[in-house]
């Protein structure tokens, strides 16, 4: 079965069923496949052919969805665009994935004006507003196409989809993703988190995201309900929940702490709600209790995933999140390989490490993509041999539990020693007047790097919790070169599209910083 075989399915065994809810909008699993049909069959009458790349750049709408089956259904390979990047940010992934179609939701129709300039190549820009002289419509393009069937011959090693990662090290990277990726990674889901057909998943990651993507996916495979937000929304989300009946969440762990913190959290009910995923990021162990004690212990799953896995590689399941007992030891694991991938922790030349022993984690399987679009040697540096090296450092335990340590990058090398930033954020988490913390390494003339944390305090410790507190209280419980050297104050962290604390953004601030502290000024003549 390929992904246009899974609406297609649904429209035959759950044609009267609601598949998706976008706003007041409700459409059945037959509307949606003609709609997708309507889609394909529009897009080859204006000249698209088989491997044709066509993006998309929106927040989440039933169009979007319509998008990636209609593409998957006529073999042209999707590119999702995240729908908060500038016209500059947006033109790079038009031209680098050579895009010669721009689908867009109406409020961005200013944006891709700007595009057009510096996109030569786009033919056809289509907007699901009304569109104008230079713009097709959406919903008119649909109404004069036929909602049959397409006969076009997909196979399952076909390019699917293009999918950009954010880009923390550098320019965005674009993943080749085919359509046995998708499947393998959307058969893998179905099967670790338990879908069935009577599931009902509120959607607040973002569709051009795999984390919004891959739970999208399965819930259709399985013929349950998508309900979509276009975006993050705190009050919409709890509302939500309780009045249709929610019992599938993924969030990332930002938003699970606003979501936990909510002064009105226990006005609503969650009684159907029987998993919040929460992945994409590291969550501090204390975060993560909190959460346990105030929603339930069980209804909690983790995992490891990347783009370049097409989500998933890892898997911590609800049954095994414990407060007390002997599982509650296991707290902040991200879980055992998940069903038809292989894991291993290696050392530098890639050998496999026993128990207990640092290194990277690298898996491999059906889900695993092909490499990077046009980057040849990024390909090689992340997929050897037919594994991916996730570039996450940790280890597993006698039981065969996986623990990360740090992203290889984000270790900090202080005077020779190395300092995981998220064991360190970890003992931040634990003082009661930090609400985030973000721990990197910054330039330092006699050290290398030293350790800095960036922190948000609660508001009722503004006043009361400085520097000095902070550090002393680090120091009680780490090795002295492991406390942070400095500790910086402010309002918000960055964050990316995805909701995840920026880091990288963080880190060129201070280096940028750095260097400015240090030019020599020039003297006048």
């Amino acid at each position: 079965m390929l992904i246009g075989d899974m609406l297609r399915r649904d429209a035959k065994l759950f044609s009267q069923k609601v598949g998706l809810i976008d706003g007041g909008e409700n459409f059945t699993y037959s509307e949606l496949n003609r709609r997708a049909n309507r889609l394909v069959n529009a897009l080859s009458r204006l000249g698209m052919k088989r491997g044709d790349k066509i993006a998309f750049m929106g927040n989440n709408c039933h169009q979007f969805v319509e998008y990636y089956f209609a593409l998957a259904k006529g073999g042209f390979v999707s590119v999702p665009v995240n729908a908060r990047f500038s016209s500059e940010e947006a033109s790079y992934i038009v031209n680098h994935s050579e895009s010669i179609t721009l689908i867009c939701t109406e409020e961005l129709e200013t944006t891709v004006a700007k595009m057009r300039k510096t996109t030569p190549g786009l033919r056809k820009v289509i907007s699901t507003g009304q569109g104008d002289d230079t713009i097709l419509s959406y919903e008119k393009m649909l109404d004069e196409a036929s909602d049959e069937e397409p006969q076009q011959e997909v196979k399952p090693d076909d390019v699917a989809m293009i999918m950009y990662t954010s880009g923390a090290t550098g320019l965005p990277k674009g993943v080749i993703t085919t359509q046995r990726n998708i499947m393998a990674n959307t058969n893998t889901m179905v099967l670790e988190t338990r879908i069935v057909p009577e599931d009902i998943n509120i959607l607040v990651m973002p569709l051009y995201h795999n984390g919004g993507l891959w739970p999208t996916m399965s819930t259709v495979y399985r013929g349950g309900t998508n309900i979509l937000l276009p975006h993050f929304d705190l009050e919409t989300m709890l509302k939500t929940i309780e009045e249709k009946r929610v019992t599938f969440l993924n969030l990332v762990p930002t938003m699970l702490l606003r979501m936990v913190s909510h002064p009105n959290l226990s006005t609503y009910n969650f009684e159907s709600l029987r998993l919040i995923m929460y992945a994409g990021a590291p969550i501090p162990l204390e975060q993560l209790k909190k959460a346990m004690r105030i929603l339930g212990p069980h209804r909690f799953y983790n995992s490891l995933g990347c783009t370049e896995a097409s989500g998933n590689l890892l898997s911590f399941p609800t049954t095994e999140h414990a407060l007390e007992g002997p599982m509650a030891s296991k707290l902040g694991s991200v879980g055992k390989d998940a069903i038809g991938v292989e894991i291993e922790i290696v050392d530098e030349q890639g050998n496999e490490l026993p128990p207990g022993k640092i290194g990277e984690i690298i898996g491999r399987g059906d889900n695993i993509t092909q490499g990077y679009w046009k980057m040849p040697e990024e390909t090689a540096e992340v997929f050897k041999n037919g594994w991916l090296h996730t570039g996450d450092m940790g280890f597993r335990d006698e039981d065969g539990y996986v623990f990360i340590v740090d992203r290889k990058k984000d270790i900090i090398i202080s005077g020779g020693e190395n300092v995981a930033s998220r064991e360190v954020e970890e003992v931040l988490y634990q003082h009661p007047a930090v609400q985030e913390a973000s721990v990197i390494g910054v330039p330092d003339e006699e050290w290398g790097e030293s350790v800095k944390a960036v922190v948000v305090l609660k508001p009722d410790f503004k006043e009361t919790v400085g520097e000095a507190d902070l550090i002393e209280f680090c120091k009680t419980k780490l090795a002295g070169y492991k406390k942070p050297r400095s500790i910086d104050f402010i309002g918000e962290l960055p964050k990316n599209a995805a909701g995840k604390i920026d880091k990288a953004q963080l880190k060129r601030f201070y280096k940028e910083k750095f260097k400015k502290e240090r030019e020599v000024p020039k003297v006048k003549d």
